[in-house]
């Protein structure tokens, strides 16, 4: 290999989903990139639902940064059609509660969907199909590429670092990015791992199946749960105290062809601590067997992966950025799956890290300062999601504390992923990225609307009331009333929704085109004067446009898919999940 192809302005250590997709950006504005990758792709790997935020903040990427292939995982049409129809589809997030021994109640489970076409809806993400997609992008924009290419240590110098491999060389680079997990590169080699500062105390055991029934086979009929989405079109959360599963099915819809579905269980680390002699597969299938529910649902499932059982899930570094160095944030810590965290935070560094790389190549100038932003609002939103997982698995300990708390995390949610579509609707206005400028400055920063002091503030007050429950100075009905109370008084709830009905388990409604366009219309013109300065400007005729935009691409695409995109517009219920396909319709597809 020539000299020349060992030096690079930036290294990525990391091919997985965050580091291709920073190459990817990187090399579109000519950096020259180094991508290292210790194993091949595709490659299994989890962190597989999208969220609202996550949605938007692809949108984002791919519009700032010229990058459109990026906007392809961001509605799960898109998705299909242009990466992987392995991919499944995620209309909404389920929470059905269970209680030992019992069948599901049909009164005791909420539910929160995503948008409908034009901007969604989500996806679960197969994620050896969607990784091995943008490691291609990467390389196609430029980027250099290795993969089986283990990095064994990271030498810093006074202009860069060289990056020492086990079987490919060295390489020296300006600027390294470690975009690992767990085990990163730079957090051993720095001594980085703290114990982890959070409140969460989780574990996990996981694998890939196939043959898991769709819930609503299993559950209560609609008539009497009220839920507006199919549960086997989302992704599913079974709780119980102490604990939760989660089911991703990449199987329910028509169109895939897929047979897999992403479960896990993952267990309060105190309440249940890993047991002695007993391995993941007989753990796991024993917690099924507490829920009669949750035992039908897998009743003919078998793995199809070796079922992985981890010690405390949660990790963390005493820092995110260095002299020369950054980590993404699954390289820096992690709290829990639930809410789906993980990808969104991920997105929306890299957001924030692209401008200040391509600048400091531009000008030859690392300096860490530049670099601050991205240490300050990558911890803050860990503290974040601690404070709402850990505070979720308190309310796991009983339905109507949950159904409390549960309703501040889609207030959040709701803000989150309207900070992304203001800046959205800027940049249509005007086609200038610096109309993205606006995510780093108050009261956008972040997500899930943290740097908004009537979001922040109800938040901490609602995450109190909980941890006032869990320490005995609240009863359950006080903390579940203080709760409502706090949310009324917050003027945050859109008057179109039911957030101060705890009868009503979908608050949120749907988000087809007719109840979006009333949230929108709320927020521009009913809304509080200090959300009203800040949300809801402009994002109706946005909507509309991308609406035409998305009907117009699939008449061009054949009547049936028509059919489908013009039903999930304004529809939010069908019956997809009932049409799944066979193996015999999956080998006749491939």
């Amino acid at each position: 290999m020539q000299e020349d192809q060992r030096v690079f302005d930036v290294a990525v250590v990391g091919g997985g989903l965050g580091g291709t997709m920073l190459a990817a950006i990187l090399a579109r504005h000519g950096v020259r990139v180094l991508l290292l990758e210790g194993s091949g792709h595709p490659r299994f790997a989890i962190g597989e639902s999208t969220v609202p935020e996550t949605t938007f903040g692809l949108r984002v990427l791919a519009r700032r940064y010229d990058v459109p292939e990026i906007e392809h995982l961001a509605t799960n049409g898109a998705l299909r059609r242009h990466v992987s129809s392995n991919c499944g589809v995620k209309r909404n997030f389920s929470f059905v509660y269970h209680r030992e021994g019992e069948p599901t109640r049909a009164e005791e489970c909420t539910q929160y969907p995503t948008w409908g076409p034009p901007l969604g809806p989500d996806s679960h993400y197969l994620r050896q199909d969607v990784d091995a997609y943008m490691f291609h992008v990467a390389v196609s924009y430029g980027a250099t590429a290795h993969t089986h290419t283990v990095v064994d240590d990271v030498k810093f110098e006074e202009n860069g670092a060289t990056i020492v491999t086990r079987d490919n060389g060295t390489f020296q680079a300006s600027y390294v990015v470690d975009a690992g997990g767990v085990r990163a590169v730079l957090p051993e080699r720095l001594g980085l791992r703290q114990e982890p500062p959070y409140r969460t105390r989780s574990r996990t055991v996981f694998t890939h199946m196939v043959n898991v029934r769709p819930f609503d086979t299993v559950a209560p009929p609609r008539r009497l749960h009220g839920m507006p989405s199919p549960f086997s079109q989302g992704t599913l959360h079974h709780l119980f105290p102490g604990g939760w599963f989660w089911v991703i099915p990449f199987d329910n819809h028509s169109a895939g062809t897929s047979e897999l579905c992403s479960v896990g269980v993952n267990l309060d680390l105190d309440r249940y601590p890993r047991p002695e002699g007993e391995g993941a597969e007989e753990e796991f299938w024993r917690h099924v067997r507490r829920f009669p529910s949750v035992a039908a649902q897998f009743e003919r499932a078998r793995a199809v992966r070796p079922y992985v059982s981890t010690d405390r899930t949660q990790f963390s570094s005493r820092t995110v950025v260095g002299d020369r160095w950054c980590l993404l944030p699954h390289a820096s810590d992690f709290i829990d799956p639930l809410f789906s965290s993980g990808l969104a935070v991920t997105v929306m560094t890299l957001n924030a890290l692209s401008h200040r790389l391509i600048d400091a190549v531009r000008h030859d100038d690392f300096d860490p300062t530049r670099f601050a932003y991205l240490e300050e609002w990558i911890k803050r939103m860990f503290r974040f999601y601690d404070d709402l997982v850990s505070c979720s698995y308190v309310a796991f300990d009983d339905f109507e504390l949950w159904n409390a708390w549960n309703r501040v995390w889609t207030i959040t949610t709701l803000y989150g992923t309207n900070a992304q579509n203001q800046a959205a609707v800027a940049f249509e206005k005007t086609h200038d990225p610096a109309s993205f400028d606006a995510l780093e400055t108050p009261p956008y920063r972040g997500l899930q609307g943290v740097d908004n002091p009537w979001v922040e503030q109800l938040f901490n007050r609602s995450r109190d009331a909980v941890l006032a429950y869990r320490d005995g100075q609240l009863t359950k009905d006080q903390a579940v009333e203080r709760i409502f109370t706090l949310l009324r008084e917050s003027e945050l709830c859109p008057a179109v929704w039911g957030t101060l009905d705890p009868e009503d388990r979908c608050p949120s409604g749907v988000f087809t085109l007719w109840p979006l366009m009333k949230i929108l219309l709320w927020g521009k013109f009913r809304s509080p004067r200090h959300v009203r300065g800040a949300y809801f400007t402009g994002g109706a005729r946005l909507v509309g446009k991308e609406a035409a935009q998305v009907y117009g691409a699939e008449l061009r695409r054949g009547v049936s898919q028509v059919h489908q995109t013009a039903r999930d517009m304004w529809c939010n219920w069908n019956r997809d999940w009932a049409h799944r396909p066979t193996s015999r319709d999956i080998r006749m597809k491939k």
